[in-house]
C-alpha cells in the first residue's frame, strides 16, 4: 500500500474544486520537471500556473 494513501487525493485549501479532473500530455522535458515535484506541491503548482496564465490572457484581451 502507498505511504500516502490517506492524503493522496485530499484537496488543499484552494477553494471548491471541479468534480472532474483535467488531463493533459506534456512535452517530455516539461513532464520530467513537473513530475519531479512532490505530490500536493505539484497539484497546487499546476493549479496556480493555470490560473496565472488565464489571468494574464484576460488582462491582454482587456488591453487590446
Amino acid at each position: 500500500m502507498r505511504a500516502d494513501y490517506l492524503t493522496r487525493f485530499k484537496p488543499s485549501n484552494d477553494g471548491e474544486l471541479a468534480e472532474k479532473a483535467i488531463s493533459v500530455r506534456l512535452p517530455l522535458e516539461v513532464d520530467a520537471q513537473v513530475r519531479a515535484m512532490q505530490g500536493q506541491q505539484r497539484s497546487e503548482w499546476l493549479r496556480s500556473a493555470i490560473a496565472e496564465k488565464l489571468e494574464r490572457e484576460q488582462q491582454q484581451d482587456m488591453s487590446a
